[in-house]
């Protein structure tokens, strides 16, 4: 095997360890927005709740009844601005890995080839 192709070797390891290594971070950050939707969404029953039980205590003040109401309109409005946030971040993080792997594969493809044509 020529030096060059050793060089080129040498350079894809260190590529195929870089991507590795984003890999990881992208895991790592898929496992963080995993558990942040977990606790929006207990956030979110328990706030749902907490409005439900204020609405059945102040049902006879109409005035109150429709405050509540109101906030409970915009706090759903607020659950529903932060699950499509989520949602995309989750898209995005997804469509990041996908793009690693395939990276990573391109890397191993070009890696083996350049041993083969470096063994001929």
């Amino acid at each position: 095997m020529n030096v060059a192709v050793e060089n080129k070797i040498d350079e894809l390891n260190r590529a195929l360890h870089n991507v590795t290594m984003m890999q990881e971070q992208n895991q790592s950050a898929l496992y963080r927005l995993e558990r942040k939707e977990q606790s929006w969404e207990e956030i979110n029953q328990n706030g749902s709740y907490l409005f439900d039980r204020l609405l059945s205590y102040w049902h006879e003040d109409r005035h109150m009844a429709l405050l509540f109401e109101d906030n409970k309109q915009e706090f759903r409005q607020f659950q529903q601005q932060n699950k499509y946030a989520i949602e995309e971040e989750k898209e995005q993080l997804v469509a990041d890995k996908r793009s690693l792997i395939n990276k990573e594969e391109a890397y191993y493809y070009e890696r083996r080839k350049l041993m083969m044509d470096g063994e001929l």
